[in-house]
């Protein structure tokens, strides 16, 4: 009597490598297709952003005060916001100048970009300045980004403040 013959065990390796090789790049594609899709969409579809990839125009809501802000929704300007990014700039180096004196500089930049971005909009006293500047933790680390945004505390705002 014979014995059956076996198969030789690299072909069935092989295919479960290959199995597990076709999962993790399906795995792969999917993963990447999503993270394109959440970076392609946040401005456009209200999608979160980080508050160091804000950019001038876009328009968010979700302000508050906060020591740690890590992003806001952005809208599109024709909907509802209750905010309108209109200046994104960089403090000089230097050492840490106190949570005081980097809010009036923060807030007198702000200020002067302001009269540039909407200067018929500087005397509408429902519209505030707020603005998002480094705190100590992140100065340390070289944070030296501001950005301004104009809000309106009253209500939610349609359409851009710009001109």
């Amino acid at each position: 009597m014979s014995e059956p013959a076996q198969r030789p065990a690299p072909a069935r390796g092989l295919l479960v490598f290959g199995v597990l090789f076709a999962v993790v790049i399906v795995v792969a594609a999917v993963v990447g297709a999503a993270v394109a899709l959440g970076s392609a969409g946040d401005a456009a579809d209200g999608g979160e952003v980080s508050t160091a990839k804000l950019a001038v125009g876009h328009c968010v809501d979700g302000l508050r005060e906060s020591d740690d802000l890590g992003g806001l929704p952005v809208r599109p300007c024709e909907q509802p916001h209750e905010g309108e990014v209109f200046a994104v700039f960089e403090l000089p180096a230097g050492p840490y100048p106190g949570d005081e004196a980097l809010g009036r500089q923060a807030q007198q930049e702000c200020l002067k970009h302001f009269e540039t971005y909407a200067p018929s909009s500087v005397a509408d006293d429902t519209v505030e300045l707020f603005y998002l500047h480094p705190s100590q933790l992140s100065w340390t680390s070289g944070d030296r980004g501001v950005t301004c945004v104009a809000t309106d505390p009253t209500r939610k705002r349609t359409g851009s403040l710009k001109g």
